[in-house]
């Protein structure tokens, strides 16, 4: 069952470059760098909404948090995003993400054709937080906040 995250409710980092396999999977992943400080929520698969300030557009994804296991052995953990509408890269960028709710933990696959099938219900029940009460509350807010902050950018 999903729960709404306990750590952290948003963050904002640079989207830098990763290791390239959630292209190859067919989800392509924006990974973020999480500016210095920031509590990041525990490693898990999230719902959420990424808010991209220099395009002033707002995005549903799914993220991930955790370190691959799947593909690595390592205690490294890495943030990532699957922007379920947007195919460009934005490396570079400035985002934030405003989670919606925790959907599973992040386990290790016996092959990639598991991870891409487990994705797949991910991203849909994903889809399916967002568009809920709760979900549709917190895309207010990150527009809300987006809002603010452009406003204050723009008299500074």
């Amino acid at each position: 069952m999903a729960e709404e995250p306990t750590v952290s409710t948003r963050l904002t980092g640079t989207v830098v470059r990763g290791a390239g396999r959630g292209r190859g999977l067919g989800f392509p992943t924006a990974n973020i760098a999480a500016d210095p400080g920031t509590r990041i929520p525990p490693s898990a698969i999230y719902s959420g909404w990424v808010v991209r300030p220099a395009t002033g557009l707002i995005h549903p994804g799914t993220i991930s948090i955790g370190s691959n296991p799947t593909f690595v052995d390592t205690t490294e953990v890495h943030l990532e995003v699957y922007c379920h509408d947007a195919s460009d890269e934005f490396y570079g960028e400035r985002v934030g993400l405003w989670f919606v709710a925790r959907i599973r933990d992040t386990v290790k696959f016996a092959s990639s054709g598991d991870l891409v099938r487990a994705a797949r219900r991910d991203v849909l029940r994903s889809e399916a937080l967002l568009a809920s009460g709760h979900g549709r509350r917190v895309r207010h807010q990150a527009l809300a906040a987006s809002a603010r902050t452009a406003r204050k950018s723009a008299s500074a």
